[in-house]
């Protein structure tokens, strides 16, 4: 019962780091591709909102899973 239960631990901890590292890679090329087609201050901008996004995402999930 034990190796089950650690077993999904580990599931769920390597897909939330996988669904953090795709939502960053993500960011990364929205940024980069406003930056080239808007240019420099709108990239800025758009990366700004969201890492707010981002962060009231994270908020939200370690608030959720803490009940």
């Amino acid at each position: 019962m034990q190796k089950i239960i650690t077993k999904q631990r580990l599931l769920k901890t390597c897909f939330n780091y996988l669904q953090t590292g795709l939502l960053l890679i993500g960011l990364l090329l929205l940024v980069i591709g406003f930056g080239r087609w808007l240019g420099i201050n709108a990239a800025l901008i758009l990366a700004g909102a969201s890492l707010i996004a981002l962060a009231l995402l994270i908020n939200y999930e370690k608030n959720r899973d803490e009940f």
